[in-house]
């Protein structure tokens, strides 16, 4: 099968401070990756937080295939592994996980680098997988591509579960998913004042019932 990345939100505790390797949180966090690292089919992970909402950690994890990671789910020493991440986690809200085929794989490019870079991400939710959205999505990066100096690398790709969403009205949708390296922020920003992002944006709204973006500084283990 084909290589696949998970990606997870996690809804931290208060106080969970993880980035500190000395703090209760960041010893589970650790343990929390080591396992991970450690399991048949894993190639590399990196995790941030949500720039826009410092509580969501978000975990990329690249797999030999969707199968390595459900081996994992399946076996003995999940059930422990998923305790003990518990531990730093907000008990009022829950993790979302889901797996998608990335191009490129891995995503590298577009969310870690040496200076580090953020990552734009981008979740486009269509009521179906309409094959006409995403050579959209390839436009627009193309474009950015060719007139945003701050622009870094990019990685898109379908989501390989349905998915949930408010504007699905109860029912589930599909998820593409485009993953923008920026040189920081501010390039992000800078270019969305840009008569150019204005009078392309369109176009990736065009066939999603809903288009939410966020950006996360990631960090590989």
């Amino acid at each position: 099968m084909a290589p696949a990345t998970e990606i997870a939100t996690i809804p931290l505790a208060a106080g969970a401070n993880i980035e500190d390797p000395s703090s209760q949180a960041g010893k589970v966090w650790k343990s929390v990756t080591d396992t991970i690292a450690a399991q048949d089919g894993y190639q590399r992970l990196r995790y941030g937080r949500e720039r826009e909402n410092q509580s969501l950690l978000q975990l990329l994890v690249d797999w030999d295939s969707i199968d390595a990671h459900k081996a994992f789910m399946a076996s003995p020493a999940y059930g422990p592994f998923a305790k003990h991440l518990m531990t730093i986690v907000d008990s009022d809200s829950k993790i979302t996980v889901y797996h998608a085929h990335l191009t490129p794989h891995p995503p590298t490019a577009a969310t870690t680098a040496n200076p580090p870079i953020i990552t734009e991400m981008i979740e486009c939710y269509l009521k179906t997988e309409d094959e006409a959205h995403p050579p959209k999505v390839q436009h627009l990066m193309d474009l950015i591509e060719k007139t945003s100096p701050g622009y870094k690398a990019r990685a898109t790709g379908w989501v390989m579960e349905e998915v949930e969403h408010e504007k699905f009205e109860g029912k589930k949708g599909r998820l593409f998913l485009g993953c923008l390296g920026w040189e920081n922020v501010e390039a992000h920003f800078t270019y969305k004042e840009t008569e150019t992002f204005k009078n392309s944006i369109g176009m990736l709204r065009e066939i999603p019932v809903a288009v939410e973006v966020h950006h996360t500084p990631f960090t590989e283990k």
